[in-house]
């Protein structure tokens, strides 16, 4: 009786661990991402999602002044509970990535200066 118990409640728990596991796949990461924004509270944003001026997903980053920065052909590595994102910025060939988690961005993880920027919507 108690190894269908313990199975059961370990059952329950995978599920609902992979449940809160939104980057599983690229289609994940697009459908868990999309429409969603990122602040660090200095009035930068973070997003990523469908651009319509260059009919594909990619990185948008506005600054405070309100000027924007798109990143395209963006690289998506899921790994479960974090997503590592990178993309080329069309107008001068930089790169810029950060590592998603359900909750928050972090550029430059792992780095002395990283940058954490918390969901706004």
């Amino acid at each position: 009786m108690k190894p269908t118990i313990l199975l059961a409640l370990f059952t329950i728990l995978s599920i609902s661990t992979f449940a809160q596991s939104p980057y599983t796949s690229d289609t994940e990461v697009i459908k868990y991402l999309d429409g969603k924004t990122f602040a660090d509270g200095s009035g930068m944003t973070i997003s990523y999602g469908y651009i319509s001026s260059i009919n594909t997903y990619g990185i948008t980053i506005t600054n405070k002044q309100g000027n924007k920065f798109i990143y395209f052909n963006c690289d998506l590595k899921p790994r479960g509970t974090y997503c590592d994102i990178s993309g080329m910025s069309p107008t001068n060939g930089e790169n810029f990535g950060f590592r998603a988690f359900k909750d928050r961005l972090v550029v430059g993880y792992g780095q002395e200066q990283s940058r954490t920027f918390y969901l706004v919507r």
